[in-house]
């Protein structure tokens, strides 16, 4: 069965599953990185909320031998999963004051989002752009978030640089920073950490859009005073950052080359972030590309 068969399928199938009181559809949905996805949308009768479930990789799933009916019964596990979440009130939205308390700041890739780019408000840093996102505070949704769109921002009567300070404001005060060892990340997932490796993870208490950490000079700062030198920072994806301190062995290339393997091999293409490095020199609190700064030789700056 090709891919086009397959989603005509799924949405048979589930409409014959759940029946009447819930209309099916099918839609293209962009998300980040310019990454197109096909979703299955269920608008229930009486309800506000109307989950997606996105069908790009349960085909893969279906290429690998998993059958029609084992598929179907998943995206029905996912549907009733979502249904049972509190109902998210749409007219708390469309109140600012409501809202700005629970805006955010996310980082992603400039030039793979230019065309998402032009419908939300954004502010440049280096080759990447911050944007804000509204936080859903739901214990059974889990990490639902909104991304903030122009036509928000008119709706609520307040000016897309207005917006962005609010989230950028917010971010520290409801998703506090985590700063660790990458050893104790290793050993939590299962994995023996290399002794004598100083590397160490950047990101925020839910381990969630966390990259967004580099736009703070003050976190960097104290990043800076922990480490006693300057440092590299290692894009990992959207949610993360390997921050490497000055006095690494490993040359800027090497680096740069470890990032991208890692990028290609291991980041799911809507959490990739950068393919560049970037270095922070503490006293002059300045944050660069690395092809910005002479690469160190020696161990110290030239």
């Amino acid at each position: 069965m090709k891919y086009e068969e397959f989603i005509c399928c799924m949405q048979t199938k589930m409409q014959e599953k759940l029946g009447d009181e819930v209309r099916t559809e099918l839609h293209q949905v962009t998300k980040n990185n310019d990454i197109v996805l096909d979703g299955l949308t269920f608008y229930q009768q009486g309800t506000n909320m109307a989950p997606t479930v996105y069908l790009n990789d349960l085909y893969q799933e279906y290429i690998e031998g998993k059958t029609i009916p084992e598929i179907t019964e998943h995206v029905c596990e996912l549907y009733h999963h979502a249904t049972v979440a509190e109902e998210f009130r749409p007219e708390e939205y469309l109140n600012y004051e409501k809202v700005r308390t629970h805006l955010a700041c996310k980082l992603i890739n400039y030039k793979k989002n230019e065309r998402l780019l032009k419908e939300v408000p954004y502010q440049r840093f280096l080759n990447l752009a911050v944007v804000a996102y509204y936080k859903v505070e739901d214990e059974k949704i889990g990490n639902a978030t909104i991304l903030v769109r122009s036509s928000h921002c008119r709706s609520w009567g307040v000016t897309e640089q207005e917006v962005l300070m609010q989230a950028r404001d917010n971010t520290q005060k409801i998703l506090p920073v985590k700063f660790v060892e990458i050893g104790e990340v290793l050993e939590e997932c299962g994995y023996e950490s290399e002794q004598g490796v100083r590397m160490y993870v950047l990101t925020n208490e839910e381990n969630y859009f966390g990259a967004s950490a580099i736009i703070f000079d003050s976190i960097l700062e104290k990043i800076s005073i922990l480490l006693r030198d300057d440092f590299w920072i290692l894009p990992s994806s959207i949610h993360e950052c390997i921050i490497v301190p000055a006095d690494c062995t490993m040359s800027a290339e090497g680096m740069r080359d470890l990032v991208r393997e890692i990028n290609q091999a291991e980041v799911a293409p809507q959490d990739y972030l950068s393919d560049e490095i970037y270095y922070y020199q503490c006293q002059m609190h300045r944050l660069t590309c690395v092809d910005e700064v002479e690469e160190k030789t020696d161990g110290t700056e030239s």
